[in-house]
């Protein structure tokens, strides 16, 4: 039981569409902690389910986003949320290709979704001068700074976590208006008595799995 006003109610969508409203939500979050206006060069590291929110959500708040990621049908699926560019980092150098794409000023934000110590660091590095860095993602490691940056940058730097009404509300708009199909993002759908193998699967190589739904 929870009160009524913490509820959005939809009739048009499926379950499973409206399952995926929470992950996209995230993101969203993220781009709204990090103040995205319009005009905006947004930088999104990773592009699994909240990297991709975060995509859509930078652009439903009018930025040009440059998604990064190591594996090509991720950044397919980057393009289909909304990135203008796209830039493999295991076949380029991610931050040249990133001031290549914003004529070396670096990028106004950074959301850094995908949890490594490299991305981390390449979040402040490919963040301009007064720029926003938003962190998403976890990394067990300890992460080594030049901390010089943070002084001589003047970033601001930002945690993002979760999702508020607003977040979710503004994820529904986009997916009404027909600017990203959460089930776009479902790379796998099990029956609930295969959820131990398709775990196992995500487990064992991550890079092939987006989104995994359980029907029940």
């Amino acid at each position: 039981a929870v009160p009524y006003e913490k509820l959005i109610v939809d009739s048009d969508l499926s379950l499973t569409q409206l399952a995926l409203l929470e992950p996209l939500a995230v993101g969203f979050h993220a781009s709204r902690r990090g103040r995205v206006k319009p005009g905006d060069k947004v930088v999104v590291l990773g592009c699994g389910v909240i990297g991709l929110g975060a995509i859509a959500g930078s652009s439903f708040f009018g930025a040009e986003v440059i998604a990064v990621d190591l594996f090509d049908n991720k950044l397919e699926s980057a393009r289909k949320a909304g990135a203008k560019y796209v830039i493999n980092s295991k076949t380029s150098d991610a931050r040249a290709e990133i001031e290549r794409l914003t004529d070396g000023h670096g990028a106004d934000l950074v959301i850094e979704a995908a949890g490594h110590p490299e991305t981390y660091t390449l979040a402040i590095d490919a963040v301009s001068f007064t720029g926003r860095v938003v962190y998403i993602g976890y990394t067990s490691e300890k992460v080594a700074f030049e901390t010089k940056y943070f002084v001589l940058k003047e970033l601001d730097i930002l945690g993002s976590r979760g999702s508020e009404k607003e977040d979710f509300e503004n994820v529904l708009k986009h997916v009404r208006d027909g600017k990203i199909d959460p089930l776009a993002i479902v790379s796998h759908t099990v029956n609930f008595d295969e959820a131990d193998k398709a775990l196992k699967m995500w487990s064992d190589d991550p890079s092939q799995v987006t989104k995994i739904v359980v029907e029940l």
